[in-house]
């Protein structure tokens, strides 16, 4: 099985840096994560794809960048089950998790049209 892990903003109503008190003064609570939302909407496509073409064969996580515990937890995984080496899964988690990162298996993808190609290659390896 392969295991993808997709940094992603959460949608959550009074959970912003500034409680709804931005550079423009004070914005509606629900309005507070709306610039996310073509973000959301891309990632919630890849995902779809991702299910219909791969199904049962693959586990997609869908973590906020601000869930530290279970971002660690996931490449402590991939680094136990010898997907990455402990030195990329540092390197990883210090320099790649922002939003939209996707990591399949513990390896970063920049290339979401062409990931495929990486999944397929641990599925069938």
């Amino acid at each position: 099985m392969v295991e993808i892990m997709i940094i992603r903003a959460e949608k959550e109503i009074g959970m912003g840096c500034c409680g709804g008190i931005c550079g423009d003064g004070f914005i509606e609570m629900k309005d507070e994560f709306k610039h996310h939302d073509p973000d959301r909407q891309l990632m919630g496509e890849f995902y779809r794809r991702l299910e219909a073409t791969y199904g049962d064969q693959i586990l997609i996580n869908f973590l906020d960048p601000r869930n530290i515990f279970a971002i660690g937890m996931y490449f402590m995984k991939q680094v136990k089950d010898r997907h990455i080496p402990l030195f990329k899964a540092i390197k990883h988690f210090s320099l790649h998790i922002k939003y939209n990162a996707v990591f399949i298996n513990g390896k970063y993808t920049e290339d979401l049209e062409n990931c495929d190609t990486l999944i397929e290659d641990m599925l069938y390896a």
